[in-house]
């Protein structure tokens, strides 16, 4: 009686791994080169200086623009009076976006900008939040609005006004209405309007002042109302090209165009 090859069963098992490697390989060795065909070489990148309060817009349209464009976007995201000192002490980006004119024009006067480059693209509103277990019920901002009552023995967050252009709008509209003085020592500036959002969220604080825009991103804080514009300068982020070169004017040109106004609208800025 012939004996069972105990061969066999092994045979077979590495004949069909080898296929299996073989298709996977081929299937890796075609997904590899699709890769290389979309590759984004080096010298077709960009630098993006943008305000933190458009960090999610930006990055959004800076995905759209790679798809479109094949130009990888690196971005930088600060506060406005952060980035223009950078800039200020030797950083170069491609393009600067600013959340305040003073900020742009600081630069501007520096000789950054390229000339004409300079121009608004979008806008924003002023409004102050609590968090969203808070008992503060919705309020019309005017004269008549007591927010230190309203504070109780917590603090007011909002950036810091000497670098942070959502801090200096906020000051701004405490100044109009003549609270500016009386809440100066209930005031908890933070390095961003991002982090004086994070105050609130945390319930660090019972109420901030921040972009609407910012706000709405939220599921931690509620809008109890909105600052009136003729409280404040008029919030606009403006953009502008700091390097002379073709990348950097496609994605310019992009912030502003049809493509991107979509985008802009669905995180609740004003275009």
């Amino acid at each position: 009686m012939k004996k069972k090859s105990k061969n066999k069963l092994p045979r077979k098992i590495s004949v069909t791994s080898c296929i299996g490697l073989l298709i996977i390989c081929g299937l890796g060795c075609s997904k590899s080169a699709k890769i290389k065909e979309n590759v984004i070489h080096p010298e077709n990148t960009i630098m993006v200086y943008s305000a933190a309060g458009l960090t999610n817009v930006i990055n959004e349209i800076a995905d759209s623009f790679e798809t479109n464009y094949k130009i990888h976007i690196k971005t930088n995201l600060a506060s406005s009076g952060t980035l223009a000192r950078q800039i200020e002490q030797g950083e170069r980006p491609d393009v600067y976006i600013s959340a305040s004119k003073r900020w742009i024009d600081y630069i501007d006067s520096l000789g950054y900008i390229i000339p004409g480059s300079k121009s608004a693209i979008s806008r924003t509103e002023l409004v102050l939040i609590a968090p969203i277990e808070s008992s503060i019920e919705l309020v019309d901002i005017d004269s008549s609005t007591n927010i230190i009552s309203l504070l109780e023995s917590g603090r007011l967050s909002i950036g810091d006004p000497s670098h942070v252009p959502a801090g200096k709008y906020a000051k701004e509209s405490l100044e109009y209405y003549g609270w500016f003085k009386k809440l100066e020592n209930k005031l908890l500036p933070a390095k961003g309007v991002r982090s004086a959002l994070m105050v609130v969220e945390m319930e660090e604080a019972p109420l901030g002042i921040v972009y609407r825009t910012d706000a709405l991103k939220s599921e931690k804080v509620k809008i109890l109302g909105t600052f009136p514009g003729k409280s404040h300068t008029p919030i606009q982020f403006i953009a502008g090209l700091c390097k002379d070169n073709q990348e950097a004017k496609d994605f310019y040109a992009y912030l502003n165009s049809e493509a991107s106004k979509a985008i802009w609208l669905k995180h609740g800025f004003i275009k």
